[in-house]
């Protein structure tokens, strides 16, 4: 399986919104490929747009181990320094939404069981 099996991510620039889509079950290494791809991306975004909102669709991923949490727990306050516009999660399933609650606890986070009701907070809230 390929890192794109995983996950992708893409910068919406007219809505100055980044896309994260997540699939299957990840191991470390994969969540550690993730990490790094993601706050390269969000520090070159910084960088270029400002403020973003990101929209992670975490539908059809698997409930993750342990250490995968913990370790996207790690990558957050990086991750919380790109941006402090909306990050929105959309999961599938109220065990889901409690495992992602556990890394996306900021101010600035929410987690979702209908992603509509998930860009309706964004754009609400971000005033960018």
């Amino acid at each position: 399986m390929s890192l794109s099996d995983h996950y992708t991510i893409a910068f919406d620039a007219p809505t100055r919104t980044l896309h994260i889509v997540t699939n299957g079950f990840w191991s470390l290494p994969v969540t550690t490929m993730f990490s790094a791809d993601l706050l390269a991306r969000g520090a070159a975004l910084r960088l270029r747009h400002g403020s973003f909102c990101t929209l992670a669709d975490l539908r059809q991923a698997a409930i993750q181990p342990t250490q995968v949490i913990d370790a996207l727990a790690a990558m957050m306050p990086k991750a919380l320094k790109l941006t402090s516009a909306p990050i929105a999660a959309v999961v599938g399933s109220s065990l889901a939404k409690l495992q992602t609650e556990r890394y996306l606890s900021a101010p600035n986070c929410r987690t979702f069981l209908d992603y509509d009701a998930a860009v309706a907070w964004m754009r609400e809230t971000f005033a960018g």
